[in-house]
């Protein structure tokens, strides 16, 4: 009697592990992207919540002002200086700022800066917000 051995042949193998690794050659990259864009519309967001914080202090004060956002190691939230402002959640990954310009009633820059060491090191996202013309996005 003969018995039939069955399984896969070294080449149906080879051909499934080239397809596996074309999957994965396009997928990986893509997936890198997604997280990239998360993160930036994390920030976009937190620097969102600083816009309507400065507008609402410049409607009280007739100015707008200088803040930094940091996040306090031990403690959980954020340090508010100036602003009424929280922004605990994006402070995970990134450190944010707020300069007025140089004259505080015409506008102000927000700078979201990556912190060092985590998935958002080396990146920036920066608003410069004036009264009189479109808010202008620069993402490095």
């Amino acid at each position: 009697m003969k018995r039939r051995e069955s399984g896969f042949t070294l080449m149906e193998l080879m051909v499934v592990i080239v397809i596996v690794a074309i999957l994965a050659a396009v997928a990986v990259p893509l997936y890198v992207n997604y997280v990239k864009d998360a993160q930036r519309t994390e920030a976009k967001g937190a620097i969102g919540a600083v816009i309507t914080a400065e507008q609402t202090y410049f409607q009280l004060n007739g100015h707008y002002i200088d803040d930094n956002f940091v996040q306090n190691p031990g403690q959980p939230g954020s340090a508010k200086q100036n602003l009424n402002c929280d922004l605990t959640d994006a402070l995970t990954n990134w450190t944010i700022s707020v300069a007025p310009a140089s004259d505080p009633k015409t506008g102000f820059t927000v700078t979201a800066t990556g912190k060092s060491g985590g998935p958002t090191s080396g990146r920036s996202v920066i608003l410069v917000y004036t009264r009189t013309a479109q808010p202008q996005w620069t993402e490095q």
